[in-house]
């Protein structure tokens, strides 16, 4: 497979960041269905996609909303285990030239849970060939499902009215038959047949009506306070937050914090520049999370690789958040914690990133 040909889409990137997709997509206005080759991932890992749901939303050049739509397979070299899929785009999707702008994907995983990617930008070509044939309204599962909705509620009005048609055919039968035993009625006799049948009739339906109007307001209103529970429920937020160099140390050191319901994922990344004769177990920043985060039950830091500025090797060193400190600041040391045959004369740079899932009971 070439992997080349295939965008890279991790959905634990940062909300702020933005992937264009227009080099691995290029379709045109009425394609019956274009395509392209993602790479789905998380925190760089590969997420196996089998089962799984991806969908498509943004707002076209004319800021027309699309949501819900789109397909995915393993295509002819991808590997939906290995997260490598290519996504077709609905027929009646592209109805515009232009720039599509704070589109994203949205993935279902097989809890029901949904993550959205970081902003995409794609290009729609026009259609020099077929600009002047209608394409048809593209209709997305969300539209389907409210037409499904109305056509429901259509029939069972339907249904009530054949039920009060009967009835009065019911009671023209027995008007009928009174003619037919009387001949021809006086008025007073008229007029007691209207008050005792005709009027009552009047009244009964009018009530049922009512009723049938007010079970369907009541049935409506409760979908929509579930819909919007459920929408507050899974809502995805982000947080970020800056540390501090300290012990003459330069750089800088960021933490994001991605809220999914009661749990968080954590990262923490930066890069730091240590002067001469100073990176033997020294903690050089501030933890940008401390604040959030309880770390004194929760695993967290990650081995990176330290470069001398002068001629000594590189070597694996340990960062993480000090227990020393109460966890207030983030330490270096040496991996195998011996610094018997360890030179560090020279300065030194380091670039470190990790992160860390942290339950309710790890968040403050």
């Amino acid at each position: 497979m070439a992997i080349k040909d295939y965008l890279v889409v991790d959905m634990a990137k940062p909300a702020n960041t933005f992937v264009n997709l227009t080099d691995y997509f290029q379709g045109r206005v009425g394609d019956a269905e274009a395509y392209c080759k993602l790479w789905i991932k998380y925190a760089s890992r590969p997420i196996d996609m089998t089962d799984k749901k991806l969908r498509f939303e943004g707002n076209d050049p004319n800021n027309t909303p699309f949501i819900d739509a789109g397909r995915f397979d393993a295509g002819d070299d991808g590997d939906v285990q290995l997260g490598m899929i290519t996504f077709y785009f609905p027929k009646g999707f592209f109805q515009v030239e232009g720039k599509w702008q704070h589109a994203f994907f949205k993935l279902q995983t097989n809890d029901g849970k949904d993550i959205s990617t970081a902003d995409l930008t794609l290009n729609v070509l026009p259609n020099n060939v077929e600009m002047g044939i209608g394409i048809h309204p593209f209709e997305s599962d969300l539209e389907k499902t409210k037409a499904q909705i109305n056509q429901a509620l259509r029939e069972m009005n339907a249904q009530q009215l054949l039920n009060q048609i009967e009835s009065m055919k019911t009671t023209v039968g027995a008007y009928t038959d009174l003619i037919e035993q009387h001949a021809v009625l006086n008025k007073p006799e008229t007029v007691d047949l209207v008050s005792g049948i005709v009027n009552p009739f009047r009244q009964q339906l009018t009530s049922q009506m009512n009723t049938l109007s007010s079970s369907i307001t009541s049935q409506m209103n409760a979908v929509k306070a579930n819909v919007t529970e459920q929408i507050e429920k899974n809502k995805v937020t982000y947080e970020y937050f800056n540390g501090t160099m300290i012990n003459g140390c330069n750089g800088w050191i960021g933490g994001c914090l991605v809220y999914i319901q009661n749990i968080a994922i954590g990262f923490i990344m930066g890069w730091t520049h240590f002067p001469e004769k100073s990176w033997k177990n020294i903690n050089f920043a501030t933890n940008p999370l401390a604040s959030k985060v309880d770390f004194s039950n929760l695993p967290a830091g990650a081995t990176v690789m330290l470069i001398p500025a002068g001629s000594n090797p590189r070597r694996a060193m340990k960062c993480a958040p000090d227990d020393g400190s109460h966890f207030q600041q983030i330490g270096l040391w040496n991996s195998n914690n011996d610094y018997n045959s360890e030179s560090y004369n020279d300065a030194a740079d380091i670039t470190y990133e990790f992160s860390f899932v942290a339950s309710p009971d790890q968040l403050k």
